[in-house]
């Protein structure tokens, strides 16, 4: 199982279009070959400001999957847009392999 973490800090006054492109990116992924399942991340209500950070996970079968997904134009259009929203060097992605901890 692959499954790759995105977390960052919005531009002021962006959060409403950093929550809907996230959203939209977690829908177009359902459509995927591959895609297992995955969460839209919210800032935590008690962080401090400076740790108040979005993000999602996405759940894959695998690495080519995520990939494949992630090169699509679609998802190439929604990412682009997010650099624009983000906090510069505030986006992170980071990539596990991934094993259920019922095993």
């Amino acid at each position: 199982m692959f499954v790759r973490i995105s977390y960052m800090h919005p531009k002021e006054g962006q959060e409403d279009r950093l929550k809907g492109i996230l959203r939209d990116l977690s829908a177009f992924y359902r459509e995927q070959s591959g895609y297992q399942g995955g969460w839209v991340l919210n800032p935590y209500e008690k962080a401090r400001a400076e740790d108040r950070r979005w993000g999602r996970v996405g759940i894959w079968e695998s690495e080519d999957a995520a990939e494949h997904a992630a090169q699509t134009a679609h998802s190439m259009a929604l990412r682009s847009e997010l650099a624009r929203i983000v906090v510069e060097d505030s986006h992170y992605e980071l990539s596990f392999e991934g094993t259920p901890d019922n095993l």
